[in-house]
């Protein structure tokens, strides 16, 4: 055959499906079922073309994010914080040890603190200036004792 027949021939191929050869129509049809069954799968992606890489920013991006809401929080709290300087009071807040109390019961005159059976620190409500300071101690002590007896007055 001379080389003008062989290039019209390889031209033909394409159109005519019966002289291609037995193998390429298999694979054809085996591609064209594969697209029709499964689609292409081009999901487009922000990041890139590899799953893993987008898995990572995901994830680094999701910890910068919580990163920027733990210091948000952070400014939100020093604003919140008194400017004041702390009142010397009858009760010296820094100086109590909440954990060796487990009881703490307020009669009319005094707030008791129980360790146990034994009395560990007494305050009298006289010694309060005003009762704005009694409130404050019943809030601080209903914050780090359990079992406490307090006054509703």
């Amino acid at each position: 055959m001379s080389s003008r027949r062989l290039t019209a021939l390889g031209l033909l191929l394409p159109v005519v499906p019966w002289l291609a050869s037995p193998m390429e129509i298999f694979v054809r049809i085996l591609v064209w079922i594969l697209n029709r069954t499964y689609g292409r799968q081009n999901l487009p992606s922000q990041y890139g073309s590899n799953p893993m890489d987008e898995k990572v920013l995901l994830e680094f991006e999701e910890s910068r994010e919580l990163e920027r809401e733990a210091q948000r929080q952070n400014r939100i709290v020093e604003d919140f914080k008194s400017a004041a300087v702390p009142v010397p009071g009858v009760v010296d807040y820094d100086e109590l040890r909440w954990d060796s109390y487990d009881k703490v019961v307020e009669t009319l005159d005094q707030f008791v603190f129980y360790n146990g059976r034994s009395i560990q620190k007494t305050f009298t409500k006289s010694a309060f200036t005003s009762r704005q300071e009694v409130v404050a101690l019943r809030r601080v002590i209903h914050r780090h004792v359990r079992n406490c007896e307090l006054r509703e007055d």
